[in-house]
């Protein structure tokens, strides 16, 4: 296999990819899952040290200088390179597992949080204007966390249709409740039994607003109306986040990001929700 075919094998779905992470940071991570490949790490120890970077980030975060800020930035760049490389190392060794799973979106939204809780106590420090500092952090949050949601769930359609890829969140919480069963009869394994039970509950409440793949279209039909738009999707995603946030700390003004996310993020949103639906309504025809 090709040095190309290879990169292309680690990834979700190249279409489906972020554009930020196609051409950056991917590469990046496959370069560095190649640099470790015969080893003895695993996935998940790489989770666990992407984790460690992504709290880093948001302690530099906290202390509001420049310096700091770059600091945050160079370890927010490290965090999303290994939380890259984690599923790339487990699609080429074909070693991922439920728990893998679960951790790696565990701690996204502990690195997430990490970032948003630095940002706001950051700003309050430099600007001492504590109920602005945190309005705009806490809507900033919650404007992300739409913004992602809202592609995760239209990428997860792109993959059902396209490659019968998706996402099956019913099958998933049998699949977890099972594995729950067998982890709840043995001792200790404390975390692992919190976080399936974390994830059961996130995905019964996901997979109440999410969307059922009743379209009766081939997987070409549904690429050519969907894969232009996935891409501007794509750009609400995750990493673009992140991109953002390390852009605006070399500018010195993070509080850029917030505003920038409340207002071109989700006028965008709104924007390719009515073009989505109104692709899907079409389809449905």
């Amino acid at each position: 296999m090709g040095l190309y075919s290879e990169f292309k094998s680690s990834l979700k779905g190249y279409d489906a990819e972020e554009i930020i992470d196609l051409y950056f940071f991917r590469p990046l991570s496959f370069l560095f899952v190649k640099l470790i490949y015969s080893t003895n790490i695993t996935p998940n120890q790489i989770s666990i040290v992407s984790m460690f970077f992504g709290i880093l980030t948001g302690v530099m975060f906290g202390f509001g200088t420049p310096q700091f800020l770059m600091f945050g930035a160079a370890a927010l760049l490290i965090s999303n390179v290994l939380d890259c490389a984690d599923g790339q190392l487990a699609r080429l060794k074909k070693n991922g597992t439920g728990i893998g799973r679960i951790i790696d979106g565990f701690i996204d939204y502990v690195t997430g949080f990490a970032i948003f809780a630095g940002i706001g106590i950051g700003l309050s420090i430099v600007t001492h204007n504590y109920v602005y500092v945190w309005t705009i952090t806490l809507f900033g949050a919650i404007s992300r966390i739409l913004q992602n949601m809202l592609f995760d769930n239209y990428r997860n359609m792109y993959m059902s249709y396209v490659y019968d890829r998706g996402s099956n969140i019913p099958r998933e919480i049998e699949e977890h409740k099972r594995l729950k069963r067998i982890i709840d009869k043995s001792d200790g394994r404390y975390m692992e039994k919190f976080l399936v039970n974390i994830y059961i509950w996130y995905s019964s409440v996901q997979g109440n607003t999410a969307q059922d793949k009743t379209l009766n279209v081939t997987p070409e039909q549904y690429k050519s109306k969907n894969i232009l738009l996935l891409r501007a999707w794509s750009w609400l995603g995750s990493t673009t986040h992140l991109a953002a946030v390390i852009i605006a700390c070399f500018a010195d003004r993070i509080d850029y990001y917030l505003w920038i996310t409340m207002t071109l993020g989700n006028l965008l949103l709104l924007i390719l929700y009515i073009i989505q639906k109104n692709v899907i309504k079409g389809l449905s025809k």
